[in-house]
């Protein structure tokens, strides 16, 4: 399992890319998942609405993120060593709440994914790393307006 990348020291190379995006995809997916069973579950009928149009972009950012991962053979070992279960299961026990606690549970997460993705956007090169920018750029948008 690699450690998560330091924007101060790691410049954001192709297998540093790949375990970035590896990573932010099955974020995403895992949260799309969770976001969804919650909008349909009946449990908080509130912000069942919210949570259906909140997995459905994530499930979007998932597919963003995986189109930016290269398909050469000589990364697979990079994107398997990329994939963390340990921490989406940290994620996973930070949303086990009530269903009443789960928007002010999801806030952190969110609210994390920001602080991460604005650290990529800060430490990325605009020519070499325009695709990554245009996708945080959306991601963040995206995010914005859900929260907003």
């Amino acid at each position: 399992m690699s450690e998560p990348i330091d924007f101060n020291t790691d410049r954001l190379t192709t297998e540093r890319g790949v375990h970035e995006f590896t990573q932010l995809a099955e974020l995403c997916e895992l949260l799309a998942g969770r976001l969804g069973g919650w909008s349909t579950d009946g449990a908080d009928p509130s912000s069942a609405g919210t949570m259906s149009s909140l997995a459905g972009r994530l499930t979007e950012h998932a597919e963003w993120w995986r189109n930016l991962i290269p398909e050469s053979v000589l990364l697979l070992q990079a994107r398997d060593e990329a994939s963390d279960p340990a921490r989406l299961d940290a994620v996973l026990s930070m949303l086990e709440v009530v269903p009443t606690a789960r928007k002010a549970a999801l806030a952190p997460v969110l609210a994390g994914l920001v602080a991460h993705l604005v650290g990529l956007l800060e430490h990325s090169v605009p020519v070499c790393d325009a695709p990554t920018q245009r996708v945080v750029r959306l991601v963040l948008a995206d995010l914005e307006d859900q929260q907003g």
